[in-house]
């Protein structure tokens, strides 16, 4: 799979970022924020806990009454040592861990560079191409570059966490923190002056970082509740930022990576990928939210040009993602989208405005119909929806009936929203287990596509059939245009 922004071509996308989205690549619990001066005023994520290397050393090691979870090499001194008196103190003062068997660690690396290979690879596409890529080259590749085999083994150590039971998680979830926080120490270093011979390993680091800190703050979301401050909007802002920065980076390394051994994640597919019925749904269901917010009169105009040229950046990806030749669909939309995002609209969020919340619960439809197939997005779109009307205003309930719909029967009206619940046959990939989810359609004719560029038309309906598009000009606006029956079975 490739982050998304390396196949943004066909779209009026422009991304010569300013240098303030390289982002502050920081340990997952230590969030990072955009500091914007405006009439919203200046914002700052709450301070958190960072996870450190001490829970790994808790994991190894677990504490006795007599010994501590870790030391520093500062830390450690001769009345530290070990009875009887140490024979190499010359050595011993440079340990971390003084009762860790090193051996465990290794063996754990072992364990999740097989599990890479066999199983946590497969998750990342639907090309063989791509397999490939991840499963021989980036190994052979991160053997010459730490930080690429620590986010792998990260991303590993995840998806591992991910196969176990709830309350069985934790020993995973650390090790893939252990190894995250050394690639986003391995990344930070090279991003000060990426050469020619490290950018492909850059880019293929950044796009699998870009993934598993989706999975790593959703595995600490569930394992430990009662200890982390940050909601999940807190969290999909910092992965925004996180997606801004690694965009750059990638933009400005598309050239030299081109002809390098990650070329098939940023090349079109030369097949036609399955459709995903969701991107079409949302481009149905976006009318409302633009005729009501052109139609509220108490808005400000300023507020609102900014919610409708945030909302207009929707159409635009979206059309990209449902080409033919584009794969990891729902992922184009989820991970595009954000880099037209402006600190303005951002802040607009973490002040909770009711606007600007409304459009990231429109946003939050295609995490869920993302979740049964990209399992580093499970849980993000029930936590990031509730997250929103638990402090949305009431006022704007007209426009937000369709997306929270998705949230669970019963979530809504506990919450004093009178709300539709959205049908299991109008949307079977939201209520439905996952093995009945249509997270990908049959394959379109090929006589549509052209393996030299996308196909011209954005979607794979019958000639001649109007598909409705998006308008954040037009005051009258329809309200919900009826949605089109989807072009193909699931």
């Amino acid at each position: 799979m490739a982050f998304p922004v390396a196949l943004s071509r066909g779209i009026p996308i422009h991304l010569k970022l300013p240098l303030r989205h390289l982002p502050r690549l920081l340990p997952t619990g230590a969030r990072t924020s955009r500091q914007s001066k405006d009439r919203w005023g200046s914002s700052g994520a709450s301070p958190e806990s960072v996870p450190s290397s001490a829970r790994l050393d808790h994991v190894l090691n677990p504490p006795t009454p007599h010994h501590g979870l870790l030391k520093t090499a500062e830390s450690v001194s001769e009345e530290d040592a070990p009875s009887p008196p140490d024979s190499y103190p010359f050595l011993t003062k440079f340990l971390y861990r003084t009762h860790v068997t090193q051996s465990d660690l290794w063996l754990k690396d072992l364990e999740l560079l097989h599990h890479w290979t066999i199983e946590a690879y497969y998750t990342l596409s639907q090309r063989d191409d791509i397999h490939h890529m991840w499963k021989v080259e980036a190994p052979r590749h991160a053997i010459k570059h730490s930080y690429l085999m620590h986010e792998m083994l990260a991303f590993a150590a995840f998806h591992k966490a991910h196969q176990h039971p709830p309350g069985e998680r934790q020993e995973y979830f650390v090790f893939g923190i252990h190894h995250q926080d050394n690639a986003i120490r391995g990344i930070r270093e090279e991003l000060q002056n990426i050469t020619p011979d490290e950018a492909p390993a850059i880019v293929a680091a950044s796009t699998l970082l870009t993934l598993s800190v989706f999975a790593s703050t959703g595995l600490e979301a569930e394992i430990n509740p009662g200890h982390n401050p940050q909601t999940a909007i807190d969290g999909i802002l910092n992965c925004f930022n996180l997606m801004q920065g690694m965009g750059n980076v990638l933009t400005l390394t598309y050239a030299t990576v081109m002809d390098s051994f990650v070329a098939p994640i940023v090349t079109r597919a030369s097949q036609p990928i399955p459709s995903q019925p969701m991107l079409q749904e949302l481009v149905n269901q976006v009318p409302t939210l633009v005729a009501f917010i052109h139609e509220k009169s108490d808005l400000p105009e300023d507020e609102r040009r900014i919610l409708l040229e945030t909302i207009g950046h929707f159409e635009p990806v979206l059309q990209m993602a449902m080409q033919a030749l584009v794969d990891n669909r729902e992922l184009r939309f989820l991970f595009l989208w954000p880099l037209h995002l402006t600190p303005v609209y951002t802040n607009m969020v973490r002040q909770s405005h009711p606007g600007a919340l409304s459009v990231l619960m429109y946003y939050t439809t295609i995490i869920y119909a993302a979740e049964p197939r990209y399992w580093f997005l499970d849980g993000w779109g029930e936590r990031l929806m509730k997250s929103c009307h638990e402090v949305v205003d009431r006022s704007w309930i007209p426009c937000l009936h369709w997306p929270i719909s998705f949230l669970p029967q019963g979530m809504a009206s506990d919450l004093n929203w009178d709300v539709p619940r959205q049908s299991s046959l109008r949307v079977p990939w939201v209520r439905g287990p996952t093995v009945s989810i249509a997270h990908r359609q049959s394959q379109p004719p090929t006589s549509s596509t052209s393996r030299e560029g996308y196909s011209s038309s954005s979607n794979y309906g019958s000639p001649g059939e109007h598909k409705p598009t998006i308008s954040t000009s037009d005051a009258s606006a329809s309200r919900r245009p009826s949605a089109q029956s989807d072009q193909t079975q699931t």
